[in-house]
C-alpha cells in the first residue's frame, strides 16, 4: 500500500508539479490503483487488512492550486483525497476564485485562473506579513468537501533551531522559517543551525550577546571575500556557545497550545473534528508522537516507504510525488517490486 504525498499543482509548467502531469497521474493511479481512505490505511496498519495494490493520496499545507487546479481534477477521475491543513494560512474569507472547471466551461479566460507562488515565496509572505493569498479561503475548504477530508498539519508549521552547529550564515538566501526563527531581525551574517519542524524539537534561539557582536562588526566586514570563514573563526573565539534553547515544560506547553488552536480552528471550519494528521516537514518526536495520540488517530511522516500491515499508526509513511512523470513511474514501479 502506497501513500503518496502532494503539495501544489501549477499553472504553467516550471518549479512544481503541472497540472496536466498532475491529470496524467491521476488518470494512472486511477486505472491501476485501488483509490482507498486514510481509514483503509489505518485499518491496514492496525488490523492488517491491506489492499495489496492500494494507494492513498495526500495534500499538505493548503495551497490556493490545490482547489484551482487539483480538485477540478480529482473530481474529474472521481477520486478522493486528504487535506492536511496549516490552519494559520487559511484565509477567513468568503471568496472563492476560478478554478480549471470554470476554464474549461467557458466561464473565464486563461489569464484570470490565479498563478501560484512556489512554496518558499508562499510561505515568506506568509511569515513577513501575516497572511498569502496563496493559500486557501474558508470557503474554498468548504466547497472541496465532496472530494477532500482534512486533517491536523499544525498551527503555525515552521521550523526552528535544532541544534547549536553553525552550518551556513545568512547571505539573502535561506529557508522561510529563518524569518520567524529571528523575530523579523533576521540580517546578513547571522548564523544558520540546522532545522527541524518546531514541534519535534526544544527550539534554540541566538544569544543577544552574539547579535549584538555581530552588528558590531560593521557592513565592510561582509564585502570581504571571506567573510564566512572568518566570522566562522571569530565567533568560535568569542562564545562557548551560540544558542539559547527553551526549557522541556516550555515546549510541552508550546506544543499544547499549537494542537488546541489548530484542532480546534479545523472544528470551526468544518463542524467536525478530524482523526487523522500529518507532522509538519515529516519531523516527529517520541514526545511529539505521544501528544497525537491525544487528539488522534493516526499521524503520517514523510519517511520513503510502503505501508506495512501491524506498524505504528503514528509514524505512518509517505512518499512525496516529484514534478516529472518518469520520476513518478519510477515510485509506483519500485513499490510493486517491493524495494520499500
Amino acid at each position: 500500500m502506497l501513500v503518496l504525498l502532494y503539495h501544489k499543482v501549477i499553472k504553467n509548467p516550471g518549479f512544481d508539479l503541472w497540472w496536466k502531469t498532475f491529470d496524467l497521474q491521476i488518470k494512472i493511479l486511477k486505472s491501476t490503483y485501488k483509490i482507498v481512505s486514510l481509514d483503509e490505511v489505518l485499518d491496514c496498519v492496525i488490523n492488517g487488512k491491506c489492499h495489496k495494490n492500494a494507494v492513498a493520496i495526500t495534500f499538505d499545507d493548503g495551497y490556493a492550486d490545490n482547489y484551482i487546479y487539483a480538485y477540478p481534477i480529482l473530481k474529474k477521475h472521481k477520486v478522493k483525497a486528504t487535506l492536511f491543513l496549516a490552519t494559520s494560512r487559511v484565509l477567513l474569507e468568503d471568496k472563492k476564485r476560478p478554478t480549471l472547471l470554470d476554464y474549461w466551461e467557458g466561464k473565464v479566460s486563461w489569464e484570470e485562473l490565479y498563478r501560484p507562488k512556489s512554496m518558499k515565496d508562499a510561505n515568506a509572505e506568509f511569515v513577513k506579513q501575516g497572511r498569502s493569498t496563496d493559500f486557501l479561503t474558508l470557503e474554498e475548504i468548504k466547497s472541496m468537501r465532496d472530494v477532500f477530508s482534512f486533517g491536523w498539519h499544525s498551527h503555525w508549521h515552521l521550523k526552528a533551531f535544532e541544534r547549536d552547529e553553525v552550518i551556513d550564515f545568512y547571505d539573502g538566501d535561506g529557508h522561510w522559517s529563518l524569518l520567524h526563527a529571528y523575530k523579523g531581525d533576521l540580517r546578513k551574517g547571522y548564523p544558520i543551525f540546522p532545522m527541524k519542524g518546531s514541534l519535534a524539537i526544544r527550539a534554540g534561539s541566538l544569544k543577544p550577546e552574539v547579535k549584538e557582536f555581530i552588528r558590531s562588526l560593521g557592513d565592510s566586514f561582509f564585502e570581504k571575500r571571506s567573510w564566512k570563514k572568518e566570522l566562522k573563526e571569530l565567533l568560535k573565539r568569542n562564545f562557548d556557545s551560540l544558542l539559547v534553547f527553551e526549557t522541556e515544560e516550555e515546549m510541552k506547553s508550546r506544543v499544547e497550545e499549537d494542537f488546541k488552536t489548530s484542532m480546534g480552528l479545523l472544528k470551526s471550519f468544518l463542524g467536525e473534528s478530524v482523526e487523522h494528521g500529518a507532522y509538519p516537514f515529516g519531523d516527529y518526536s517520541d514526545e511529539l508522537k505521544k501528544k497525537c495520540r491525544e487528539y488522534l488517530r493516526s499521524c503520517f511522516t514523510t519517511e520513503k516507504m510502503t505501508v506495512k500491515p501491524y506498524s505504528d499508526p503514528y509514524a505512518i509513511p509517505r512518499i512525496t510525488v516529484p514534478k516529472d512523470i518518469w520520476s513518478f513511474f519510477a515510485i509506483l514501479t519500485k513499490s510493486k517490486l517491493g524495494f520499500w
